[in-house]
């Protein structure tokens, strides 16, 4: 992809900078000078592997004690370090259950380890949220849960940094919500009470002495160009005739008058923009038979560069291009200016896992008060203890490889459930089970699934998406931009992303670092990987072979680039500026919708309505149910799964 840097290129992406604690890859020591790849982090982060280094390959292929080194990277500190995203062990023992690796007779061999009254196969929020709704319904039971992470939360994970003193949170993928009205009967309104979540909230003040400038408090409401009224967003179209980066700020604000596109761009994008009144439900039976590319350039006979602007975002929320996505999905795009604006906590949603986690497991994350479930560490000797009164355990970095009913999956009473921890296998007994995990798991490891939900599964297809953080020193260049989120078109060979921005994040119990352009922050970039032109579901497998096999170097480097290209002119150096970059791989982490999924074709209902279903004592209770993945989602289909397994004892 990037290819290997000459040295002038290194010194300009700052690949060389000092670092200032050691470094080890592999156990061998790294100076500046060797293979370390990146700039300098905290003082604080000594100790951790750094795993930066460049791809040490034979033939094309990595060598295996070099592959988790080039592929996960550098996972910042605290209880997440060890999981940022899909890192390779968990990509290595997915690909054993894809693949076949264990046979009947190794999976018969597992070691017996307890007998279970429910087992939650998936530790993110739909798998916590099925245990707890299933003890409120059954009462005191014996519950485990399995997750194959190493630290539970699913994609409503953190990675944290301590950089100049500062301790930095920024989302590994979930983040975006808001609070809900209280007494207003929905689920979300009843989570808040039952866990004392706060729904108002202080946030980082910004220093009267300084410009004025808007931020996000999430990191998607500075991607369409909505929420200008609320956020400042740069728009960078490339260089200008000049040859100097080509800024327009707010581009919406004077109906595009300043931005670099033609006529009847121009008006077309406004058409597609006021176009945001509410949509029936038999309307949105209709959209959903046509793909959103169709419905811009057909129904509305748009300008393809209506289509080019909304690209990305279809591919990050979607996981396909436009060509691909239904048209039901893309027009949800479009909401009216000025809404209120999302929030999301320092780590993104990763507080909802972890208020589920203390009500299953208390000793695990001690404390009742909002700042340390924000910030306390979890006790992970506590997750899987040895006392037998313990009713309700987890065990982490367990993949489940097989789950079978013990005789007819209709009359069968009990569930046996493999999974392979630590390079061993083990076998449990349940009385029920659910699934918690995702659709991509489910489909290869529910052995006596009937017939009519392994088609509907076979419906279920997933695209990845990438999440990065880059810690900051300082972001005077963004100040001195007049802004706090960027969005960008025109991109050379090695281009990244599509957009990034800086937070306001809640304040809590004195914990508040400063929002001050020479003070550490955390830059989030989100992108998805289309690509247009195939069918949708050969898109979600071909991006994710090229996420999965891009090397760290080449994911880093692009980073880079892409904001020596946007930011140079104006101060910034990656050499001093950047304290730690840390990549979050997602290889399914979206539900590809296509035209059709969601009512069925042909006269057949949806997938969705029989994966709902489960069957015998299998309840499925995965976040995609209601077709995309989304925290309140996984809370529901969690909730609704735990509640049906009770039903089951």
């Amino acid at each position: 992809m990037s290819g290997e840097p000459d040295d002038g290129e290194r010194a300009r992406l700052g690949l060389d900078a000092r670092i200032t604690r050691r470094d080890f890859v592999n156990g061998t020591l790294v100076g500046a000078g060797s293979v370390l790849l990146g700039a300098a982090v905290s003082d604080a982060t000594a100790g951790a592997k750094n795993a930066r280094a460049k791809p040490q390959t034979k033939g094309s292929k990595t060598t295996g004690a070099d592959a988790e080194d080039t592929f996960t990277g550098y996972g910042g500190v605290g209880d997440y370090a060890k999981a940022n995203g899909n890192t390779w062990p968990v990509v290595q023992a997915a690909h054993r259950i894809r693949d076949g690796i264990y046979d009947a007779k190794a999976l018969a061999a597992g070691k017996p380890a307890g007998e279970f009254d429910l087992v939650v196969v998936g530790g993110g929020i739909a798998g916590l949220s099925a245990a707890h709704y299933f003890l409120k319904a059954a009462g005191k039971r014996h519950v485990l849960l399995l997750e194959n992470h190493a630290m539970l939360g699913g994609e409503a994970r953190q990675n944290e940094f301590l950089v100049s003193g500062e301790r930095l949170l920024g989302p590994q993928g979930s983040n975006d919500f808001a609070a809900p009205v209280r007494g207003s009967g929905s689920l979300t309104d009843a989570f808040f009470t039952e866990f004392a979540l706060p729904r108002e909230y202080v946030w980082q003040s910004w220093d009267a002495h300084l410009k004025p400038l808007r931020f996000a408090r999430d990191n998607y409401s500075n991607m369409d160009g909505f929420q200008e009224s609320q956020v400042d967003v740069g728009y960078f179209f490339g260089e200008g005739p000049d040859g100097k980066p080509l800024w327009r700020r707010n581009i919406w604000r004077n109906d595009l008058e300043d931005a670099p596109f033609p006529v009847t761009a121009r008006r077309d994008l406004l058409h597609w923009r006021a176009n945001n009144r509410p949509v029936s439900e038999s309307e949105n039976r209709y959209l959903d038979t046509l793909t959103y590319k169709d419905y811009l350039e057909k129904v509305h006979h748009y300008d393809p560069a209506v289509t080019r602007f909304v690209e990305p975002i279809v591919g990050l929320l979607a996981g396909v291009s436009t060509d691909a996505a239904s048209a039901r999905l893309g027009r949800q795009l479009v909401e009216e200016p000025g809404r209120p604006m999302a929030w999301s906590f320092p780590g993104g949603n990763s507080p909802f896992p972890r208020a589920l986690l203390r009500s299953l497991l208390p000793a695990a994350l001690p404390g009742k008060d909002f700042n340390s479930l924000l910030y306390g560490p979890v006790d992970f000797a506590a997750l899987d203890g040895g006392a037998k009164a313990q009713t309700t355990r987890m065990r982490l970095q367990a993949t489940v490889l097989k789950v079978e009913h013990t005789g007819d999956s209709a009359r069968g009473n009990r569930v046996q459930v493999t999974y392979e921890k630590g390079g061993s296998l083990f076998k449990v007994d349940a009385r029920a089970v659910v699934m918690a995990s995702g659709g991509w798991v489910n489909k290869h490891i529910l052995a006596d699934m009937p017939a009519d939900l392994r088609a509907a599964y076979d419906q279920f297809t997933y695209a990845p998406a990438l999440i990065v953080n880059v810690a900051l020193r300082q972001w005077r260049f963004l100040y001195d931009l007049d802004v706090t989120a960027c969005r960008w078109f025109d991109q050379d060979d090695d281009g990244f992303g599509f957009c990034c921005n800086l937070r306001q994040n809640m304040t809590v119990n004195g914990h508040a670092p400063a929002l001050h352009p020479d003070r550490p922050a955390v830059l989030t970039f989100y992108m998805g990987l289309p690509v247009p032109g195939l069918p949708a579901a050969r898109q979600g497998t071909t991006a994710r072979t090229r996420l999965l096999g891009t090397p760290y170097w080449d994911l880093e480097v692009r980073v880079r680039k892409q904001m020596v290209r946007m930011f140079g002119p104006y101060g910034f150096a990656p050499e001093h500026d950047i304290a730690a970059i840390v990549l979050n791989r997602w290889g399914h982490a979206r539900l590809i919708e296509p035209p059709g999924f969601h009512y069925g074709t042909d006269g057949k209902p949806s997938p969705l309505e029989r994966v709902r279903e489960g069957y015998g004592r299998v309840a499925i209770g995965h976040s995609e149910l209601n077709g995309a993945q989304h925290w309140g989602s996984a809370l529901e289909y969690g909730k609704k799964a735990g509640e049906r397994a009770a039903t089951l004892l």
